[in-house]
């Protein structure tokens, strides 16, 4: 955490904050007003262009050419989220400390030891050269709106107001950046957990153990302030949308109610305001889709076109490596030096070294650089993402494609960070790929978390999309993805962290037992909240039980499975099983077992090896413990919450401006519709939930339907910042169609943007 010596940094940052505060009155914005507000004169377009609102700021776009559709994109995401993108912007450069002082020094001397944009030169260079006119395009739409309102304080974003920041202009080279910053590998909010246990005497036993039962990673924690050192990634996990968790399946039309294809999912993203996601529309003679995009980049990542539909999760790929370089000689070193500017403190001058293995991420705080440490050894990470990849262009293809081969050959550029895409099309077909680049290491899982330099020979041979498992059009008539381990296997090693089976086989199940799937189904399953897996685990904790007439024992085994807000019994096996756990493993071993995704799977793998007598004594224990927060709170809901806040509620005092709600949430770690959490030991709340959801029927052009968990727009006085929040709760999405006629029948509302005479 920081230190006395970042003292007059934060207290200038408070004062910065706390003036700010003071002197931006937040301004209440009806839907009309915020549309009102959108710079319609002299863009830089060839002829106008329409922008057609519904009532929840969804755009739909309409334009005469590509090159004018990118600019009116260009402009809704800048209208839309400006903020956010400034701020993601800061942090894919590796200058937060511009923003925010001094505290965030050793953020950004680790996100320079990553050099995100290490590629973006190369990569700019390599774009073909459609890409590079949409993206030029798309940053004139941005720069458009940033020059309308950079000279008026007043209309910038509130969070730019309170930190005195004004807006500044884009490149296609900040683009291609940023978008490094959302494609950062998954595992590397697995490492910081689990790079500490490897000064234990059994750590070898333990990483095989974890690579033998375990699922993922570890949960993001929240915290009140900046964090310093090993929290560091957790938190840039945190506040900038690390897919960890999503559901996607499609349904051929042999299996479908109608006769047509249908695709949904619901990505699990940090619950943060405004979202990760921005819903848009786009329309010209040779671009047609509407679905979810990331905040500054110009492509649907999850949508439908007029042939096909397609969606995702997050592979969890093995998209780096870790290599001891401690012998590596000075003469195959590379060393830099990076100036970190701060604001309200001295610049900060750090020296980084790179290798053929990557950089030394030793050196970065985030992984004990800087500090007085034991460790010995040094570390380098290769990541795909240091490679140049285009994952811009593969999506335009992908949006482009008529079939599945199209869809497949679209998606062979795409690298990072690596998705497991569901596919279905109006002829009733549906398939699944992997969109990913891997180097061709042998599939079985590494002997330990840190290689030697001998095994990078893998990395000179990289496979991509058409070298990786595909189904297409199996005989069940459906496929499924829950960021699980993908069937069939693959020739290269894909992941060394799934997630466990719970939710793939959930999909599976009910999908199984429909003869005829249809859209209330599929509806239903994204806020589904029962989990098989519990069930199995309180069976094997019943037994330990002596006193089967005690309120506990009751309220467990009539306990159904299901995770709803109300029930008795998901809150008591949750925290039993934490006190159970701790009873058995104590302190220092639970660090294992919360070094994955799904404690669960660890627990239950050691339970046959452990004497009856020790754990019915250990569940002894466990009960004594648990009595006391099982008097306090009754049911799940009153410890399982969910925070509606924005990044700026960590704030002490302050921040309360920046929170929207604290409700009860359904769901647990590894229902369908997931609110992720650690082990259960008190009130909590969901380090991840179900925060976009989507369906398509492949046969209704229109039949498009969306809801987040939040709301469109990212300005905080707005009528579309947290609108939705009923939507979601009731499962009632909003229809967005495809077909230009049936927008502008339903969208109350049109802005024409006007070129430059």
């Amino acid at each position: 955490m920081p230190g006395f010596k970042d003292l007059p940094g934060i207290a200038a940052l408070m004062g910065r904050l706390v003036i700010g505060h003071l002197t931006t009155p937040r301004q209440t914005l009806s839907v009309e007003q915020r549309i009102q507000s959108l710079p319609l004169n002299n863009a830089p377009i060839a002829a106008p262009i329409h922008i057609h609102w519904n009532d929840q700021l969804v755009p739909y776009i309409d334009a005469a050419s590509e090159a004018d559709l990118a600019v009116g994109l260009g402009i809704v995401h800048a209208h839309l989220r400006l903020a956010q993108i400034e701020f993601l912007r800061y942090v894919s450069q590796g200058r937060v400390a511009e923003l925010v002082g001094p505290i965030a020094g050793d953020i950004d001397h680790s996100l320079r030891v990553l050099n995100l944009g290490k590629t973006t030169p190369e990569a700019l260079a390599a774009l073909p050269e459609e890409t590079l006119r949409w993206m030029e395009s798309f940053v004139a739409g941005l720069n458009h709106v940033v020059r309308h309102i950079r000279n008026d304080r007043r209309q910038w974003p509130e969070e730019l107001q309170i930190l005195g920041v004004a807006p500044s202009e884009w490149t296609v080279a900040d683009i291609l950046t940023l978008s490094r910053l959302n494609s950062a590998d998954f595992t590397w909010s697995v490492w910081p957990r689990l790079l500490p246990l490897r000064s234990r005497k059994d750590w070898l036993s333990l990483w095989r153990h974890l690579m033998k039962h375990g699922g993922g990673p570890p949960l993001p924690s929240e915290t009140g302030a900046l964090p310093a050192g090993d929290e560091t990634l957790d938190w840039l996990g945190s506040l900038f949308g690390k897919p960890g968790g999503s559901n996607a399946v499609a349904v051929s039309s042999a299996r479908s109610e109608g006769g047509t294809a249908k695709l949904s999912g619901d990505p699990h993203l940090p619950m943060i305001l405004p979202g990760f996601w921005l819903l848009a529309g786009l329309h010209c003679p040779t671009m047609n889709a509407v679905g979810y995009m990331l905040p500054g980049l110009p492509a649907v990542m999850v949508g439908r076109s007029p042939d096909i539909a397609w969606g995702g999760t997050s592979l969890h790929a093995a998209s780096s490596d870790l290599f001891d370089v401690t012998d590596l000689p000075d003469a195959q070193r590379q060393r830099r030096s990076e100036t970190i500017h701060q604001r309200w403190g001295k610049s900060l001058t750090v020296e980084v070294t790179d290798t053929e293995w990557g950089p030394i991420l030793t050196e970065a705080p985030a992984f004990g650089g800087g500090k007085k440490s034991t460790e010995t050894k040094q570390f380098a990470v290769r990541w795909v993402g240091h490679q140049v990849s285009d994952e811009i262009t593969a999506l335009l293809a992908a949006a482009r494609a008529t079939s599945f081969e199209a869809f497949q050959t679209a998606l062979k550029g795409f690298a990072v960070a690596a998705q497991n895409m569901v596919y279905a099309d109006t002829r009733g077909n549906i398939g699944q790929l992997m969109a990913a680049r891997l180097p061709s290491r042998p599939a079985q899982r590494p002997d330990d978390m840190i290689l030697p330099m001998s095994e990078l020979v893998p990395w000179q041979h990289m496979v991509d999309t058409t070298g990786l498992p595909t189904i297409y059009n199996p005989p069940e008539g459906f496929v499924a993805s829950a960021n699980n381990r993908p069937a069939g296997g693959s020739d290269v090693l894909v992941s060394c962290f799934f997630s466990p089976d719970d939710r793939v086989e959930r999909l599976r199940k009910r999908l199984t037992g429909e003869s005829a799937v249809n859209h209330t189904l599929l509806s239903e399953l994204q806020r589904d909240i029962h989990s098989d897996t519990a069930i199995t685990v309180r069976d094997k904790l019943l037994p330990l039980m002596a006193d089967t007439q005690s309120e506990l024992y009751q309220s467990l085994s009539g306990w159904n499975g299901d995770y709803d807000t109300d029930s008795r019994g998901a809150l008591v096996f949750e925290h039993l099983l934490y006190q159970f756990a701790l009873a058995l493993h104590g302190e220092d071993d639970l660090a294992i077992l919360t070094a994955n995704w799904d404690p669960r799977s660890l627990i239950l793998a050691g339970l046959a090896a452990i004497p009856e007598a020790k754990l019915k004594q250990a569940m002894t224990n466990a009960i004594g413990k648990a009595e006391k927060l099982l008097n306090k709170y009754q049911r799940w809901g009153d410890v399982h919450r969910l925070r509606a806040h924005h990044p700026l509620a960590v704030l002490p005092l302050l921040g309360r401006r920046w929170r929207f709600g604290e409700m009860p949430i359904a769901g647990a770690n590894e229902t369908l519709m997931k609110s992720a959490h650690g082990l259960a030991s008190d009130k909590h709340y969901v380090g991840m939930s179900s925060t976009a959801r989507y369906l398509f029927d492949l046969g209704d052009a229109d039949s498009n339907w969306f809801v987040m968990l939040g709301g469109q727009d990212g300005h905080p006085g707005s009528g579309a910042f947290f609108d939705q929040l009923p939507l979601w709760q009731q499962n009632t999405p909003l229809q967005f169609p495809l077909r230009l006629e049936s927008v502008k029948e339903r969208f109350a509302h049109c802005s024409e943007i006007i070129p430059t005479n």
